[in-house]
């Protein structure tokens, strides 16, 4: 009797033990784990979207803002080219606005940093002056004592573009001629609006000459003025010619060499470089654009990828 009580017992015991424990708790605390996993995932894309779009909206906004400026300059660009093709006799004030139209995305201002040294530590110099862009895909023309202080070359260039932007990397110094006082540099910016070449040897003295340029950083300035002299030449020690400039009575000032001298179509004729005297006298001299070109041709020989 006692046996099989116990027996009865052990058996009852190992019923109960056997019995498997009731599974919605565990499932609902998976559930729970899930929802919140997915919770989380949620939040952590939700916060990466957020970053995202604060880094990326100024870009955009950047962007637009560029693009909008620059389809503004190109349709006043179509329309001056209109204008002076329709009407090649105009005369006055109304030529001068357009061809300032024409003109202005071609010219860009060009910012320098020079690093200095001395007893007392280091020190930046800053510079400034203008460019040309001569071919759409970011060649600028430009004068060599722009990038070049004291001999040697600045240790920072930015350049500023008609749309605002600034660009201070992937610049290239794609060649100089220092006697000439002529360098070119290479950006990347996408399609540029470039320049129409002209000729310096057609130019008549009494003929009017527009200088654009960034004069005290005033970016794009227009100057009016005429040819007051040509053949205005430089000679060296052994009294070889060295430079020879164009003379106008345009107003230029600290800031605009580099910059364009353009004759009443637009075309460039000349990049102004010097003024006589420390400040503006109403004696200006500008490279004839024959020497320019000269040099500009020489220096992408040296490079077939950029040759047309």
């Amino acid at each position: 009797m006692d046996v099989n009580e116990n027996a009865e017992s052990v058996s009852h015991d190992s019923r109960y033990i056997s019995t498997p424990a009731p599974r919605g708790d565990a499932e609902n605390l998976k559930e729970t784990q899930r929802a919140a996993a997915s919770a989380r995932t949620s939040y952590l894309v939700l916060t990466l979207v957020i970053l995202l779009a604060i880094v990326l909206t100024p870009s955009i906004a950047e962007r637009w803002a560029y693009s909008t400026t620059r389809g503004a300059e190109r349709a006043k660009r179509v329309e001056a080219e209109k204008f002076l093709a329709d009407h090649p006799d105009a005369i006055g004030n109304m030529k001068i606005a357009y061809v300032a139209k024409l003109v202005a995305p071609s010219v860009v201002g060009i910012k320098t940093n020079m690093i200095t040294s001395d007893y007392f530590g280091s020190a930046v110099a800053q510079g400034q002056g203008s460019g040309v862009v001569v071919d759409p895909r970011g060649l600028i023309v430009t004068n060599f004592h722009v990038i070049c202080e004291k001999g040697r070359l600045v240790d920072g260039v930015e350049i500023c573009l008609s749309d605002g932007r600034s660009i201070s990397e992937g610049i290239r110094l794609i060649g100089f001629d220092e006697k000439l006082d002529v360098a070119v540099l290479k950006v990347e910016a996408g399609d540029m609006s470039a320049i129409e070449w002209g000729d310096s040897d057609a130019l008549e003295v009494g003929d009017a000459v527009l200088a654009i340029g960034n004069p005290y950083g005033l970016a794009h300035t227009v100057t009016e003025g005429i040819v007051s002299a040509k053949e205005r030449f430089v000679f060296d020690e052994k009294g070889v010619v060295a430079q020879e400039f164009l003379q106008t009575d345009a107003a230029v000032n600290p800031g605009n060499s580099g910059g364009a001298l353009v004759d009443d179509r637009g075309r460039l004729v000349g990049i102004n470089t010097a003024i006589f005297g420390q400040q503006y006298q109403g004696i200006s001299f500008a490279l004839p654009v024959k020497r320019v070109r000269a040099v500009y041709d020489e220096i992408l020989s040296q490079y077939p990828d950029l040759k047309k």
